[in-house]
């Protein structure tokens, strides 16, 4: 089995700023029916079973925090616009990887044709816009954690951030449409007229544009997007969540020093205490899902050829399916994180928990209320025999 040519289409659907990925075109090797079966038990356990359940759980509890804060006007005008946001990326992420991941292990574990020959015609405008949000919802997360600093210190620049709120996840959102908006560009689907109504009649490889200009493919794909989008924001958070613990014991200091506060006071230091516990976990879980990546990222800068010898392809392989995994986990967690540290909007979460549920319940009521309406009404429709009512009465009366 050559282990090179099935795993082509990794880096390039995974991984998509792996530079070596797009050096050489694989020309086609394997048999017309041959799925790419590498480790695909593995990967159907990681991608499959785990990445759907996982994404499934991300998705309901994303648009239930959506949903509470979309419908409370101060939420929209506090920071917590950037989570908003942040919870509407996630929803699409999560859909995404289980299009995009979930259904490519799938292809390769049933060969079914029929699957892939609806996979190839959505994967690349899906992959284009998972990647987007991905990294939209990074630059989120680091405007939010930096804004929550500088009120934790009560820097001066709290009231332009303030102000500027709205063009600030204006330019997080941007950033992730200019650094990975070209992916579109950048993978084609291949067709091969030998294996035309089979599973390798479709294949992904890189577009014309990557070797027609190879400095965009090295510098924009490799470095830039490597540096931009994974590197300098892991490192930005990773120093803003060290100043924020450290404020944050300071604050706890503090408060056991300051006994003679009001009472007011205390609930409003509280609060916020509370909410930057929430932003330090938050990246904390961003941190630990991306190490991986940065490791990977950085291995990738300086030995190249060694992640992708047959030594450790097994290894990049998995890795790669484990990032992605990663990232839907970190997004699931972010739903326990806000009820957990933060009381207030754990008690609103409950309030429009109650309030659906209360919706339901009435609209059982109301249909149990008419339901019992009809049943005498039902019984003076009567048939010229004298007979009981027939089922077309009924329907025509509903």
């Amino acid at each position: 089995m050559d282990i090179g040519n099935q795993t082509a289409e990794e880096p390039l659907t995974a991984n998509i700023s792996s530079y070596e990925s797009t050096t050489m075109e694989t020309p086609y090797t394997i048999p017309c029916w041959a799925p790419d079966d590498y480790l695909i038990t593995e990967r159907f356990w990681i991608c499959v079973v785990a990445g759907i359940t996982v994404s499934i759980i991300s998705i309901v509890f994303n648009t239930f925090i959506f949903s509470v804060f979309v419908n409370n006007k101060q939420h929209r005008r506090s920071p917590n616009l950037y989570l908003l946001l942040l919870s509407l990326f996630d929803v699409f992420i999560a859909f995404a990887y289980i299009a995009v991941m979930s259904v490519r292990i799938l292809v390769n574990f049933t060969s079914s044709v029929f699957l892939k020959s609806i996979w190839v015609r959505y994967m690349i405008p899906m992959l284009t816009v998972s990647h987007i949000g991905i990294t939209s919802s990074t630059f989120l997360i680091c405007f939010a954690s930096i804004e929550r600093y500088c009120i934790t210190v009560n820097n001066f620049l709290v009231p332009y951030l303030q102000k500027h709120r709205p063009i600030l996840a204006f330019i997080a959102i941007m950033c992730g449409v200019v650094s990975k908006g070209t992916i579109v560009k950048e993978v084609d689907i291949q067709l091969n007229p030998e294996c035309y109504g089979e599973l390798n009649y479709w294949k992904v490889v890189p577009s014309s544009l990557l070797y027609e200009f190879p400095r965009f493919n090295q510098y924009w794909r490799f470095y830039f997007r490597n540096i931009f989008t994974i590197l300098a924001p892991f490192f930005i958070l990773l120093l803003v969540n060290c100043l924020l613990l450290f404020q944050l014991r300071e604050h706890v200091r503090r408060s056991k020093c300051g006994d003679q506060d009001k009472q007011n006071v205390k609930e409003k230091k509280a609060r916020i205490r509370a909410t930057t516990k929430s932003v330090v976990i938050i990246v904390c879980t961003y941190l630990m899902s991306n190490l991986l990546s940065v490791i990977i990222t950085i291995w990738e800068y300086l030995d190249s050829a060694s992640i992708f010898s047959e030594n450790w392809l097994a290894f990049y392989v998995l890795s790669v399916d484990v990032i992605s995994l990663l990232t839907i986990v970190a997004s699931s967690a972010r739903l326990p994180i806000y009820a957990y540290f933060q009381p207030l909007l754990r008690k609103e979460m409950g309030e429009c928990l109650s309030k659906w549920c209360c919706c339901v319940t009435e609209k059982d009521k109301k249909l149990s209320l008419l339901d019992e309406l009809q049943i005498p009404k039902t019984q003076f429709i009567s048939t010229p025999d004298g007979e009981s009512p027939s089922i077309s009465s009924k329907i025509e009366f509903v």
